[in-house]
């Protein structure tokens, strides 16, 4: 008797193929296995689309992880996909399930007017396919830093992170003693100095001086503990640039009741992105 299931000619397949925006490059060995310029995309099976309406999953992430393993068979550990790939695969994996078009609803700027509009999500993903990395912070001639993206495990964990540190400071009017608001504040603002400290540190591949390259992490941090205020400024700029890179920018559009001028951008957010 054959082990080859009859039903395997009606397996679902590559609905698009992209070109992932980081190149190949950033992913640890086995990680991702397969040409980077054509990535196969499948849609959403019916238990992922399940996945991708349970809370606690979204939160921490484990959705998205089992869905883009699910839909990208080139991606072999999702975890430690870099996060300039995330939106491009998110996207893809809806415009290859649903298709490509996403409404929209705004009300417009000037009159108020709730209006509809449609994206076409090709053009997000040939956006994010067309970014370049800069992975290169030059601080002055003798010294410059070698910047890696995160992966979406590290964003995922920063992001959890400043979420719990923002809800506590959300929490502090409602405390009336005092010494103990003050106590709580002062913590939550060490707590993220800290956490950016940490995120500094994962972004930082190695720190070049000369002719000698740093790599080890306990220098590195090291380094960032002791360095001058306005060096600590340029590294933290250049990363929110690269990190405003990644989004896509809002699109022009005309309101259809007064005819002002308006932007629109899909927003890419899993709780309601794949509704």
């Amino acid at each position: 008797m054959s082990n080859l299931n009859p039903l395997q000619q009606y397996f679902r397949q590559p609905k698009i193929y992209i070109s992932l925006p980081s190149k190949g490059l950033f992913y640890p060995p086995g990680s991702f296995q397969g040409d980077y310029n054509q990535v196969p995309i499948m849609a959403m099976t019916g238990m992922d689309e399940i996945i991708m309406k349970t809370p606690d999953a979204l939160f921490n992430g484990e959705s998205t992880i089992k869905v883009i393993e699910s839909c990208c068979p080139y991606i072999k550990n999702a975890k430690n996909i870099p996060a300039i790939d995330i939106d491009s695969l998110l996207v893809s994996i809806r415009v290859a399930t649903f298709g490509k078009i996403l409404s929209v609803t705004k009300n417009c700027d000037h009159c108020g007017h709730e209006n509809e509009y449609e994206l076409d999500l090709e053009n997000v993903v040939s956006y994010f396919s067309s970014q370049r990395f800069i992975n290169e912070i030059r601080i002055d001639d003798n010294l410059s830093i070698n910047i890696r993206p995160l992966t979406y495990d590290q964003t995922n964990y920063f992001s959890l992170e400043n979420f719990k540190l923002q809800k506590t400071m959300s929490q502090t009017p409602s405390i009336e003693n005092e010494e103990e608001k003050i106590r709580i504040v002062d913590q939550v603002f060490s707590d993220l100095s800290e956490l950016q400290l940490t995120l500094f540190l994962a972004s930082i591949e190695s720190v070049k001086t000369g002719s000698q390259t740093v790599t080890d992490q306990q220098f590195i941090l090291e380094w960032l503990k002791n360095i001058e205020r306005d060096t600590y400024n340029i590294i933290k700029e250049k990363l929110e640039e690269n990190k405003q890179q990644w989004n896509y920018p809002a699109q022009p559009v005309k309101c259809g009741n007064c005819g002002g001028d308006n932007k629109v951008a899909p927003v890419l957010d899993q709780t309601n992105f794949f509704g």
